[in-house]
C-alpha cells in the first residue's frame, strides 16, 4: 500500500524551484526549504544567490582564518542584517548529506578541512506566513526537486537553478531550461 505524504513532508528538506512567473529576488531561484509546518509556515535558504564574497570580506575579524574563505550567499529578504551559517557533510560512500543548520563558528573550524564538509554563510533567509506556501504552491508558483548533493557540490551558483530544472523531467521543466532569463525578451 501506497503512504500518502502530507504536503509538509513532500517539501520540507527538499528544494524548491521558481517557476518563470516568479520575479523579484526569487527569479530563477533554488530554496533549501528547513522549516514547513501548518502552525510555523515555511522559512528556507536562497541556496544560489552568491553576493561574490566570502566571511572575511564581510568580517574582518575571520580575515587569514579557515572560515574567511567560507562564501556568503543572500538567503532571502527577512532578517536581511543577521548571518547564519550552514554545514553540510556528504559521504563518499552513499552520497548522502546530512545538513546542520545554525551551526558555530568553532563547529565550522573544526569541520572545514573533513572530507566531503562545506560550509556556507547566508545573510537573510526566506519565510512564508502560514497557509502562504501552500498557497504558492497550489498556483504553481514553485516545482519540487529532490535535494540533489551533486548538484549543489558544484556550487551555488546562479546556474544552480538551470541544473536543477535539467533533472526534473516534466515538459515545463524543459520549457524553463530554454526560456531567456528576461521573458520580455522573448
Amino acid at each position: 500500500m501506497k503512504k500518502e505524504f502530507s504536503v509538509y513532508e513532500k517539501i520540507r528538506g527538499h528544494f524548491l524551484l521558481a517557476r518563470l512567473n516568479v520575479g523579484g529576488i526569487f527569479a530563477r531561484s533554488v530554496v533549501w526549504i528547513f522549516r514547513f509546518s501548518a502552525e510555523e509556515g515555511a522559512a528556507g535558504l536562497i541556496l544560489n544567490r552568491p553576493t561574490g564574497k566570502s566571511l572575511e570580506t564581510c568580517l574582518p575579524e575571520f580575515a587569514g582564518t579557515p572560515l574567511g574563505s567560507v562564501p556568503v550567499f543572500e538567503g532571502g529578504p527577512v532578517d536581511s542584517e543577521r548571518l547564519c551559517f550552514l554545514l553540510r557533510f556528504r559521504d563518499a560512500l552513499s552520497g548522502n548529506s546530512t545538513v546542520r543548520l545554525g551551526a558555530t563558528a568553532e563547529e565550522i573550524r573544526g569541520a572545514i578541512y573533513s572530507p566531503g564538509a562545506r560550509a556556507y554563510a547566508f545573510i537573510g533567509r526566506a519565510e512564508w506566513a502560514p497557509g502562504q506556501l501552500e498557497d504558492e504552491i497550489a498556483r504553481g508558483t514553485w516545482m519540487r526537486a529532490r535535494m540533489d548533493e551533486k548538484a549543489w557540490d558544484a556550487g551555488g551558483s546562479a546556474d544552480f537553478w538551470r541544473r536543477l530544472a535539467a533533472k526534473i523531467r516534466k515538459p515545463e521543466a524543459e520549457l524553463m531550461l530554454f526560456a531567456p532569463e528576461h521573458l520580455e525578451e522573448n
